[in-house]
């Protein structure tokens, strides 16, 4: 059978009553027909919607931070607990399926959680990659296959199914870099196993977009210009936004003083924008009351003190009047701003899904979080602010966003939740 996505290719999730060639629901994913077994993982988990697409003969095995509607029978499913050193505020936000065909299977990575309403009222992104699978073979491993192994072995994913994967063929995925977090430990003198901590979240990222290690030596330049799409607002501040900067250039932070990081990218050169929907926005939305609520933000973030209200962008949906649930990061790069890279996974733009450094320049993570960097990614532009096409891998990217810089009006005021 003829591979649909032998490349790896990104899409969006539908939503009703928009008829959009580039959307794709979650029963053509999950093409249960022919799925012998799968892994899901999710923040909120509808398991009897997400049962009523599947054979009932279908392995399922299930890490969720919040499980609904489980009046499906145990019997026909797994679920795994992922370590949690706070369990109280630490939180599994992994977006995942590894679907196992007879003959390949697909690693999906998807912005949206387990949900009907994420799969019909709100806009989406949505990775989709088929690799080949034979029983009788065992393939060489690359980069991507440990990456993604790793990942797995981080979630506590059984080990049959980590080691199933030694049966499928990665060698097609060579553009694109595994990018996960894991919560931290809070006790330093109780680490968490078999976790390295520079090697997630931002820090990660530093390390995925360095071709070679970076060298400190060489002069800093800030080239990168970055668009960050989320549907939950974190608390932000300038330092904050000068080390993920740093890490987008794939330097890493840890190596020189706050005091010496501010010299280096003074705030005027941080070119971040936080994209974010504004309360105009969502209330006019026409999904209604349920699409808004899965834009979240709290008035007293926006309040804070030190907030960078002048990164506040208005994030312009592909579909008019429809939200934004996705969670992406655009770069571009250069004098000429038309080439860079494009994050897509689970990770908001807040400083519990990425990591922030500590006093002592340790990271602190709370989340569990996986995503991919797609790279090289060409932007096709009529002019430097306005791009007209996104490319990689020789082919197009839809978003469910418009790659555009809108800073804020005076009038517009990021969507609200809750004080």
């Amino acid at each position: 059978m003829a591979l649909s996505f032998p490349d790896g290719a990104v899409r969006i999730t539908p939503v009703d009553g928009v008829d959009d060639p580039d959307a794709l629901s979650l029963a053509a994913i999950l093409d249960a027909d022919h799925l012998e077994s799968a892994l899901a993982t999710s923040y909120v988990l509808d398991l009897d919607w997400l049962v009523s697409h599947l054979h009932p003969r279908t392995r399922l095995t299930l890490i969720a931070d919040q499980i609904q509607h489980a009046t499906t029978d145990p019997s026909s499913y797994a679920i795994v607990d992922p370590e949690l050193p706070q369990p109280d505020v630490q939180l599994v936000h992994s977006k995942l399926l590894l679907l196992f065909y007879p003959q390949h299977m697909r690693l999906v990575v998807s912005t949206a959680n387990i949900m009907p309403d994420e799969w019909s009222l709100v806009h989406n992104c949505i990775y989709l990659h088929d690799f080949p699978r034979d029983a009788t073979r065992v393939f060489a491993a690359n980069r991507f296959s440990l990456e993604l192994a790793q990942a797995l072995h981080d979630l506590s994913v059984p080990f049959d199914i980590v080691a199933s994967m030694n049966h499928v063929d990665f060698a097609r995925a060579t553009a694109v870099r595994v990018v996960t977090s894991v919560p931290s430990a809070v006790d330093a003198r109780r680490p968490r196993r078999n976790a390295n901590m520079p090697s997630y979240g931002m820090l990660r990222l530093a390390q995925v977009l360095a071709p070679e290690p970076a060298s400190n030596e060489v002069e800093f330049v800030p080239d990168a210009r970055l668009l960050c799409v989320g549907s939950s607002m974190g608390r932000l501040d300038a330092n904050w936004l000068r080390d993920f900067y740093l890490c987008a250039h794939a330097r890493d932070p840890r190596v020189w003083t706050l005091e010496e990081r501010a010299q280096l990218v003074p705030d005027d050169l941080v070119d971040v924008a936080v994209a974010f929907h504004t309360q105009s926005q969502v209330e006019d939305n026409r999904g209604g009351v349920s699409a808004a609520g899965y834009v979240n933000c709290a008035r007293s973030i926006i309040d804070a003190r030190g907030f960078p209200q002048s990164s506040l962008f208005k994030l312009v949906p592909r579909t008019d009047r429809v939200l934004v649930h996705a969670k992406a990061i655009v770069a571009r790069l250069g004098e000429q701003q038309r080439h860079g890279w494009l994050y897509v996974g689970s990770h908001n733009f807040t400083p519990a899904a990425w990591g922030r450094l500590n006093q002592n320049a340790q990271p602190y993570i709370n989340n569990y979080e996986f995503g991919l960097v797609l790279s090289p990614v060409l932007f096709e532009c009529r002019e430097i602010n306005r791009i007209k096409a996104v490319r990689w891998n020789r082919q197009l990217v839809p978003l469910p966003f418009e790659p555009v810089w809108h800073p804020y009006k005076r009038d517009d005021k990021p969507y609200c939740s809750r004080e």
